[in-house]
């Protein structure tokens, strides 16, 4: 009887044993071909921004000065007092390029001091904001003005030192679309007179894109 209580356990052990080997070495199922698709999406442009073209350029077309004190301008050199030159002309040349980017905004105009090549002193920037102390409003010593111009409009009274709405830009002013560009040119009014006898000047102006609210 003992013999046969151990031939039982050792047979429901040995199933045991069997159900156990045969779950754990089940194989894995084999994985399905699966398939996928990749969506593209675009944004509303948030970034507004301004390119100029080209990145320099020179002044030509100069008038005005004094011959009988040999300072008259010739046509790419500026003479006193209070000549003037040209990058483009109101009449149809308008050579500065200024495109817009991002969403709808303005666009502002700045200009800067006048920097010699050599030594000081600099020729500051007169306009509205800023008298000019030369004859008739004209800039007086070691004073410029610098104006824009576009295509349909006057020229602009004088750019200032900080950023200001460019009127020239369009037909709505400064307002600005995506993708939107513009055409623009320059006149320089020189200086009564200078304080620095430097050849070569460098002048700046920047334009800047911001949102419509301001």
């Amino acid at each position: 009887m003992a013999a046969r209580n151990w031939w039982i356990i050792f047979i429901v052990v040995l199933g045991l044993i069997l159900v156990f080997l045969l779950f754990t070495n089940r194989p894995a199922p084999a994985a399905s071909n699966g398939a996928s698709i990749a969506i593209s999406l675009k944004t509303v442009p948030t970034i507004r921004s301004i390119t100029v073209s080209p990145s320099t350029t020179s002044f030509s077309n100069c008038t005005g000065g004094d011959s009988s004190l040999d300072t008259a301008s010739t046509s790419t050199e500026l003479g006193y007092p209070n000549g003037h030159c040209w990058d483009g002309n109101p009449g149809g040349s308008f050579p500065i390029k200024i495109k817009y980017s991002g969403p709808p905004g303005k666009v502002y105009v700045s200009g800067s001091n006048a920097v010699p090549a050599t030594g000081s002193p600099q020729w500051s920037l007169c306009n509205p904001a800023a008298a000019c102390t030369g004859p008739e409003g004209q800039p007086g010593a070691n004073q410029y003005m610098v104006k824009n111009f576009g295509t349909g409009r006057n020229i602009s009274t004088g750019l200032t030192g900080t950023l200001a709405c460019d009127e020239e830009f369009g037909a709505q002013g400064c307002s600005a679309t995506p993708g939107q560009s513009q055409t623009e040119g320059v006149e320089l009014i020189g200086p009564e007179s200078s304080g620095n006898t430097s050849p070569s000047w460098t002048i700046t102006i920047t334009w800047a894109a911001g949102p419509l609210g301001t």
